[in-house]
């Protein structure tokens, strides 16, 4: 008995920390910089970065690692990051939002 009640408090508390793996402040960090990477050099070329470039470049422009960017993110890290991303496309280079909708 004492086993089951561990066992689910353990997926329990996995389960609630995979919800927000990353802040909304992190999430906020990730948009703003992919979004000025995506203004200075144009979307295809910002997505053509190999990841040790790309790794390098994020974290000399953030207080984040690169190991921070969530991989797989939910559906609410999803939303707020692209959101903040599109927002940011369209006040800073319009231009780009078309071939970052286009992607």
């Amino acid at each position: 008995m004492v086993w089951c009640f561990l066992l689910l408090l353990m997926v329990t508390a996995s389960t609630g920390s995979a919800v927000l793996a990353t802040s909304k402040k992190q999430q906020s960090t990730i948009a703003r910089w992919t979004g000025e990477q995506i203004c200075a050099m144009g979307v295809d070329a910002f997505y053509a970065l190999p990841d040790p470039e790309l790794k390098a470049l994020f974290e000399r422009d953030t207080s984040m690692r690169y190991e921070d960017i969530p991989t797989a993110p939910n559906d609410q890290e999803r939303a707020r990051i692209t959101g903040q991303l599109m927002g940011y496309l369209m006040a800073a280079c319009p231009q780009q939002l078309e071939n970052y909708k286009n992607r």
